[in-house]
């Protein structure tokens, strides 16, 4: 194998940014979700702690709201991992760079087929050899 073969093709890397963008924006998309739900979820804990009728009723619920504060927590730091990556993607101009380097992809993976496929050549003069 050559060199060019051994080697991860531009193409490649160029697709692995494109799924790293993707993959930030439904990250950041899904974990905005979840703190949402874990906002409402709050409110119904202190419904329930209002409403507890003792003291391990009370404690329970403690506990449950610790768990759930600690996971909210997990997704507030997932959101703030992504969310630069995730903005830039949001963006309208951005989204025309992106689009831009899509078709940059098509164009490079084209010329990496036709470099790493089995070509040959066709003579189109006299035959080298001629034993005449």
């Amino acid at each position: 194998r050559s060199k060019v073969q051994k080697e991860k093709k531009p193409s490649e890397i160029i697709q692995e940014f494109l799924e790293f963008l993707k993959y930030c924006d439904k990250e950041y998309k899904d974990c905005v979700t979840q703190v949402y739900k874990y906002d409402k979820m709050n409110q119904d804990y202190l419904h329930d702690i209002e409403f507890a009728h003792d003291y391990d009723e009370r404690c329970k619920l403690a506990t449950q709201i610790h768990k759930q504060r600690n996971d909210r927590r997990a997704m507030k730091d997932r959101v703030e991992f992504v969310e630069k990556v995730a903005k830039f993607c949001a963006d309208r101009q951005n989204k025309q760079f992106i689009d831009r380097i899509k078709s940059l992809l098509e164009q490079q993976e084209r010329v990496e087929q036709y470099v790493l496929s089995e070509r040959h050549y066709n003579r189109r003069g006299e035959i080298a050899n001629d034993t005449n």
